[in-house]
Protein backbone atom coordinates (compact mmCIF):
# COMPACT_ATOMS: atom_id res chain seq x y z
CA UNK A 1 0.00 0.00 0.00
CA UNK A 2 1.03 3.53 -0.65
CA UNK A 3 -0.35 6.99 0.49
CA UNK A 4 -0.95 9.81 -1.72
CA UNK A 5 0.87 12.95 -0.91
CA UNK A 6 -0.61 16.30 -2.13
CA UNK A 7 1.51 18.50 -4.65
CA UNK A 8 0.96 22.26 -4.52
CA UNK A 9 2.03 23.16 -8.61
CA UNK A 10 0.74 26.75 -7.77
CA UNK A 11 0.31 29.02 -10.68
CA UNK A 12 3.32 29.11 -13.55
CA UNK A 13 6.10 30.43 -12.60
CA UNK A 14 8.75 31.73 -14.74
CA UNK A 15 12.08 31.23 -12.58
CA UNK A 16 13.85 30.99 -14.96
CA UNK A 17 13.41 34.74 -16.75
CA UNK A 18 16.94 36.40 -16.24
CA UNK A 19 17.58 40.12 -16.92
CA UNK A 20 20.68 41.37 -18.60
CA UNK A 21 22.71 42.37 -16.09
CA UNK A 22 22.91 38.58 -14.86
CA UNK A 23 23.06 37.30 -18.46
CA UNK A 24 26.32 39.76 -18.44
CA UNK A 25 27.36 38.49 -15.42
CA UNK A 26 27.31 34.51 -16.29
CA UNK A 27 28.97 35.29 -19.79
CA UNK A 28 31.77 36.66 -17.84
CA UNK A 29 32.80 33.91 -15.85
CA UNK A 30 35.34 31.16 -15.87
CA UNK A 31 33.32 29.02 -14.10
CA UNK A 32 30.56 28.25 -12.16
CA UNK A 33 30.74 30.61 -8.76
CA UNK A 34 31.59 28.92 -5.01
CA UNK A 35 29.13 30.15 -1.87
CA UNK A 36 31.91 32.71 -2.02
CA UNK A 37 30.99 34.32 -4.87
CA UNK A 38 28.26 35.98 -6.50
CA UNK A 39 24.68 34.18 -6.37
CA UNK A 40 23.02 33.54 -9.43
CA UNK A 41 19.27 32.79 -9.93
CA UNK A 42 19.55 29.57 -11.95
CA UNK A 43 21.22 26.28 -11.88
CA UNK A 44 25.25 25.12 -12.82
CA UNK A 45 23.62 23.20 -15.59
CA UNK A 46 22.28 26.38 -16.80
CA UNK A 47 24.98 28.08 -16.63
CA UNK A 48 26.80 25.83 -18.75
CA UNK A 49 24.04 25.46 -21.42
CA UNK A 50 24.55 29.38 -21.33
CA UNK A 51 28.42 29.33 -21.71
CA UNK A 52 28.72 26.84 -24.77
CA UNK A 53 25.87 28.77 -26.53
CA UNK A 54 28.27 32.06 -26.32
CA UNK A 55 31.15 30.32 -27.50
CA UNK A 56 29.69 28.64 -30.23
CA UNK A 57 27.93 31.89 -31.68
CA UNK A 58 31.27 33.20 -31.25
CA UNK A 59 33.40 30.67 -32.51
CA UNK A 60 31.04 30.67 -35.73
CA UNK A 61 31.22 34.72 -36.31
CA UNK A 62 34.85 34.44 -35.99
CA UNK A 63 35.04 31.57 -38.75
CA UNK A 64 35.38 34.18 -41.04
CA UNK A 65 38.55 35.68 -39.78
CA UNK A 66 40.62 32.47 -39.64
CA UNK A 67 39.12 31.47 -43.23
CA UNK A 68 41.54 34.18 -44.90
CA UNK A 69 43.74 33.21 -46.76
CA UNK A 70 47.11 34.85 -45.56
CA UNK A 71 45.78 33.16 -42.22
CA UNK A 72 45.08 29.81 -43.51
CA UNK A 73 48.48 29.46 -45.15
CA UNK A 74 50.52 30.12 -41.52
CA UNK A 75 47.96 27.60 -40.49
CA UNK A 76 49.16 25.29 -42.76
CA UNK A 77 52.72 26.05 -42.66
CA UNK A 78 52.49 25.98 -38.73
CA UNK A 79 50.96 22.30 -38.85
CA UNK A 80 53.43 21.53 -41.92
CA UNK A 81 56.26 22.33 -39.55
CA UNK A 82 55.00 19.45 -36.75
CA UNK A 83 52.79 21.48 -34.56
CA UNK A 84 49.10 19.86 -34.33
CA UNK A 85 45.90 21.01 -35.18
CA UNK A 86 45.02 21.01 -31.57
CA UNK A 87 48.10 23.51 -30.43
CA UNK A 88 47.27 26.14 -33.08
CA UNK A 89 43.73 26.26 -32.53
CA UNK A 90 44.76 26.59 -28.84
CA UNK A 91 46.95 29.05 -29.43
CA UNK A 92 44.43 31.54 -31.53
CA UNK A 93 41.46 30.76 -28.62
CA UNK A 94 39.51 28.77 -31.64
CA UNK A 95 37.19 25.88 -31.95
CA UNK A 96 39.40 23.05 -32.13
CA UNK A 97 37.09 20.99 -34.28
CA UNK A 98 36.50 23.78 -36.55
CA UNK A 99 40.28 24.57 -37.31
CA UNK A 100 40.83 21.34 -37.66
CA UNK A 101 38.38 21.31 -40.77
CA UNK A 102 39.57 24.81 -42.23
CA UNK A 103 43.15 22.89 -42.10
CA UNK A 104 42.46 19.56 -43.87
CA UNK A 105 40.57 21.93 -46.51
CA UNK A 106 43.53 24.19 -46.97
CA UNK A 107 45.98 21.64 -46.98
CA UNK A 108 44.70 19.05 -49.04
CA UNK A 109 41.76 20.68 -50.79
CA UNK A 110 38.93 17.72 -49.68
CA UNK A 111 35.33 18.69 -49.55
CA UNK A 112 33.24 18.46 -46.53
CA UNK A 113 32.09 14.91 -47.17
CA UNK A 114 35.56 13.63 -47.40
CA UNK A 115 36.55 15.49 -43.70
CA UNK A 116 33.40 14.52 -42.64
CA UNK A 117 33.79 10.58 -43.49
CA UNK A 118 37.52 11.15 -41.86
CA UNK A 119 35.84 13.01 -38.97
CA UNK A 120 33.53 9.53 -38.77
CA UNK A 121 37.21 6.84 -38.71
CA UNK A 122 38.64 8.55 -36.21
CA UNK A 123 35.50 8.47 -33.66
CA UNK A 124 36.32 4.71 -34.43
CA UNK A 125 38.28 2.92 -31.83
CA UNK A 126 41.53 1.55 -32.99
CA UNK A 127 41.18 -1.96 -33.29
CA UNK A 128 38.39 -1.01 -36.10
CA UNK A 129 40.99 1.03 -37.77
CA UNK A 130 43.40 -1.92 -37.77
CA UNK A 131 41.02 -4.90 -39.41
CA UNK A 132 39.44 -2.39 -41.76
CA UNK A 133 41.27 -1.34 -45.26
CA UNK A 134 41.09 2.38 -44.99
CA UNK A 135 40.80 5.06 -47.67
CA UNK A 136 43.79 6.99 -46.86
CA UNK A 137 43.34 9.40 -49.73
CA UNK A 138 46.59 9.17 -51.43
CA UNK A 139 48.09 9.98 -48.12
CA UNK A 140 51.47 8.03 -46.62
CA UNK A 141 50.82 5.68 -44.21
CA UNK A 142 52.65 7.98 -41.55
CA UNK A 143 50.58 11.45 -42.77
CA UNK A 144 47.12 9.47 -42.40
CA UNK A 145 47.86 7.69 -39.08
CA UNK A 146 48.61 12.20 -38.05
CA UNK A 147 45.72 13.23 -39.81
CA UNK A 148 43.62 10.83 -37.56
CA UNK A 149 45.52 11.21 -34.39
CA UNK A 150 45.25 15.07 -34.46
CA UNK A 151 41.58 14.61 -35.71
CA UNK A 152 40.74 12.43 -32.80
CA UNK A 153 42.44 14.50 -30.09
CA UNK A 154 40.56 17.56 -31.32
CA UNK A 155 37.16 15.87 -31.10
CA UNK A 156 38.35 14.44 -27.56
CA UNK A 157 39.12 18.09 -25.90
CA UNK A 158 36.53 20.03 -27.78
CA UNK A 159 33.28 20.88 -25.98
CA UNK A 160 31.30 22.90 -28.27
CA UNK A 161 31.93 22.16 -32.00
CA UNK A 162 32.93 18.72 -32.35
CA UNK A 163 30.50 15.64 -33.13
CA UNK A 164 30.37 14.30 -30.22
CA UNK A 165 28.68 17.60 -28.48
CA UNK A 166 26.32 17.93 -31.55
CA UNK A 167 25.21 14.34 -30.54
CA UNK A 168 24.52 15.25 -27.18
CA UNK A 169 22.54 18.98 -28.04
CA UNK A 170 20.61 16.37 -30.74
CA UNK A 171 19.83 14.03 -27.54
CA UNK A 172 18.85 16.79 -25.18
CA UNK A 173 16.89 18.23 -28.04
CA UNK A 174 14.84 14.74 -28.02
CA UNK A 175 14.28 14.40 -24.53
CA UNK A 176 12.50 17.66 -24.00
CA UNK A 177 10.84 16.89 -27.11
CA UNK A 178 9.75 13.95 -25.58
CA UNK A 179 9.24 15.37 -22.56
CA UNK A 180 6.62 17.89 -23.98
CA UNK A 181 4.65 14.87 -25.71
CA UNK A 182 3.94 13.42 -22.58
CA UNK A 183 2.96 16.38 -20.72
CA UNK A 184 0.54 16.71 -23.93
CA UNK A 185 -0.54 13.12 -23.32
CA UNK A 186 -1.03 13.30 -19.96
CA UNK A 187 -2.81 16.48 -20.14
CA UNK A 188 -5.69 14.96 -22.72
CA UNK A 189 -4.76 17.34 -25.03
CA UNK A 190 -5.13 16.19 -28.55
CA UNK A 191 -2.39 17.29 -31.25
CA UNK A 192 -0.02 16.16 -34.38
CA UNK A 193 3.60 15.63 -33.63
CA UNK A 194 6.05 16.82 -35.93
CA UNK A 195 6.86 13.21 -37.42
CA UNK A 196 3.24 13.22 -38.26
CA UNK A 197 2.81 16.57 -40.19
CA UNK A 198 6.22 15.40 -42.06
CA UNK A 199 4.21 12.35 -43.04
CA UNK A 200 1.52 14.56 -44.78
CA UNK A 201 3.93 16.27 -46.81
CA UNK A 202 4.07 19.35 -44.74
CA UNK A 203 7.28 21.69 -44.27
CA UNK A 204 8.74 23.78 -41.62
CA UNK A 205 6.55 22.28 -39.07
CA UNK A 206 6.78 23.06 -35.25
CA UNK A 207 7.45 20.45 -32.97
CA UNK A 208 3.48 19.85 -31.70
CA UNK A 209 0.33 21.28 -33.74
CA UNK A 210 -2.39 21.58 -31.34
CA UNK A 211 -5.48 20.32 -33.09
CA UNK A 212 -7.71 22.04 -30.44
CA UNK A 213 -6.09 25.41 -29.54
CA UNK A 214 -5.19 26.43 -25.67
CA UNK A 215 -5.62 29.64 -24.05
CA UNK A 216 -2.45 30.33 -22.28
CA UNK A 217 -2.46 33.67 -19.67
CA UNK A 218 0.71 35.73 -19.58
CA UNK A 219 1.08 36.15 -15.93
CA UNK A 220 3.10 39.45 -16.23
CA UNK A 221 1.14 40.96 -18.63
CA UNK A 222 -2.24 38.97 -17.72
CA UNK A 223 -2.55 38.99 -21.68
CA UNK A 224 -4.53 35.73 -22.83
CA UNK A 225 -2.10 34.15 -25.61
CA UNK A 226 -4.02 31.92 -28.34
CA UNK A 227 -1.73 28.77 -28.91
CA UNK A 228 -1.98 26.34 -32.00
CA UNK A 229 1.47 25.09 -31.83
CA UNK A 230 4.63 24.47 -29.12
CA UNK A 231 8.31 24.23 -30.28
CA UNK A 232 10.32 22.81 -27.87
CA UNK A 233 13.67 24.63 -27.16
CA UNK A 234 16.24 22.40 -24.98
CA UNK A 235 18.70 25.65 -24.59
CA UNK A 236 18.49 28.94 -22.79
CA UNK A 237 17.13 31.67 -24.96
CA UNK A 238 19.88 34.46 -25.02
CA UNK A 239 18.96 37.63 -27.56
CA UNK A 240 21.31 36.10 -30.44
CA UNK A 241 19.71 32.97 -29.96
CA UNK A 242 15.68 33.72 -29.98
CA UNK A 243 16.14 37.23 -32.37
CA UNK A 244 18.95 35.83 -35.12
CA UNK A 245 18.51 32.46 -34.69
CA UNK A 246 15.05 31.34 -34.08
CA UNK A 247 13.03 34.43 -34.85
CA UNK A 248 12.30 34.14 -38.51
CA UNK A 249 11.53 29.92 -38.08
CA UNK A 250 8.82 30.98 -35.48
CA UNK A 251 7.37 33.50 -37.87
CA UNK A 252 7.15 31.00 -40.35
CA UNK A 253 5.36 28.82 -38.06
CA UNK A 254 3.17 32.18 -37.50
CA UNK A 255 2.13 32.40 -40.98
CA UNK A 256 1.42 28.49 -41.93
CA UNK A 257 -0.75 27.92 -38.31
CA UNK A 258 -1.51 30.83 -36.49
CA UNK A 259 -0.16 31.97 -33.03
CA UNK A 260 1.82 29.88 -30.94
CA UNK A 261 4.30 28.98 -28.11
CA UNK A 262 7.98 28.62 -28.02
CA UNK A 263 9.50 26.76 -24.34
CA UNK A 264 13.09 27.68 -23.84
CA UNK A 265 13.34 24.74 -21.12
CA UNK A 266 16.50 26.38 -19.82
CA UNK A 267 15.20 29.99 -19.45
CA UNK A 268 15.25 32.99 -21.62
CA UNK A 269 16.61 36.75 -21.46
CA UNK A 270 13.59 39.30 -20.09
CA UNK A 271 11.77 41.34 -22.90
CA UNK A 272 12.93 39.53 -25.74
CA UNK A 273 11.63 41.06 -28.84
CA UNK A 274 8.89 39.10 -29.95
CA UNK A 275 5.97 38.91 -32.58
CA UNK A 276 2.87 38.80 -30.62
CA UNK A 277 1.68 35.64 -31.49
CA UNK A 278 4.62 34.08 -30.19
CA UNK A 279 4.33 33.58 -26.42
CA UNK A 280 7.72 32.79 -24.79
CA UNK A 281 7.82 30.51 -21.77
CA UNK A 282 10.21 28.72 -20.13
CA UNK A 283 7.50 25.40 -19.23
CA UNK A 284 4.35 24.03 -20.39
CA UNK A 285 1.80 26.27 -18.68
CA UNK A 286 -0.34 24.83 -15.63
CA UNK A 287 -3.07 26.61 -16.21
CA UNK A 288 -5.03 27.24 -19.58
CA UNK A 289 -8.03 27.08 -21.40
CA UNK A 290 -9.78 25.60 -23.85
CA UNK A 291 -12.96 26.91 -26.21
CA UNK A 292 -16.32 26.46 -24.45
CA UNK A 293 -14.55 25.75 -21.29
CA UNK A 294 -13.77 22.04 -22.19
CA UNK A 295 -11.82 20.18 -19.44
CA UNK A 296 -10.68 16.86 -20.41
CA UNK A 297 -9.55 15.88 -16.87
CA UNK A 298 -12.81 16.19 -15.46
CA UNK A 299 -13.41 12.78 -15.88
CA UNK A 300 -10.15 11.75 -14.19
CA UNK A 301 -10.71 10.79 -10.34
CA UNK A 302 -8.65 13.13 -8.25
CA UNK A 303 -7.26 11.04 -5.11
CA UNK A 304 -7.29 13.09 -1.78
CA UNK A 305 -3.92 13.48 0.32
CA UNK A 306 -3.71 10.79 2.74
CA UNK A 307 -5.57 7.96 0.03
CA UNK A 308 -4.37 4.62 0.21
CA UNK A 309 -3.74 2.76 -3.06
CA UNK A 310 -3.28 -1.00 -3.16
CA UNK A 311 -0.50 -2.01 -5.97
CA UNK A 312 -1.34 -5.02 -8.23
CA UNK A 313 1.41 -6.77 -10.21
CA UNK A 314 0.86 -7.09 -13.76
CA UNK A 315 2.46 -8.68 -16.60
CA UNK A 316 3.66 -6.20 -19.55
CA UNK A 317 4.52 -7.51 -22.71
CA UNK A 318 5.68 -5.62 -25.92
CA UNK A 319 5.31 -6.47 -29.35
CA UNK A 320 5.96 -4.44 -32.87
CA UNK A 321 3.38 -3.88 -35.43
CA UNK A 322 4.28 -4.32 -39.26
CA UNK A 323 5.64 -1.08 -39.02
CA UNK A 324 7.99 -1.47 -36.18
CA UNK A 325 5.96 0.78 -33.91
CA UNK A 326 5.79 -1.01 -30.18
CA UNK A 327 2.31 -2.15 -28.89
CA UNK A 328 2.21 -3.25 -25.14
CA UNK A 329 -0.50 -5.00 -23.41
CA UNK A 330 -1.29 -5.18 -19.66
CA UNK A 331 -2.18 -8.44 -18.43
CA UNK A 332 -3.64 -8.60 -14.54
Amino acid sequence: MIAIKALDCGDIKYRMIMDDDEFELICSLDAYPDAMGPQLSVSEETVSIIKRQVLHHQFRSELRLHRQEKTLKKYVARQSDGESMHQIAKSVGFSLCMMARLLLDAKYGWSKTTISNLFKEAMKEESELETDTPNRRGLSDEEYARVIREIRECINQDEIGSPLADRIRHNMGVEYEYLLLETLRNRQLVFESEDMLREKGLSKTPDVRLLLPIGVKDPRTGQLHVVNWIDSKAMFGDRHTHETENASQLQGYVNRYGPGMVIYWFGHVAQLSSDNDILITDAFPLEISLPGAFNPLASVTKLEEGTKVKLQPAKIQTDFDDEWIPVSTCEL
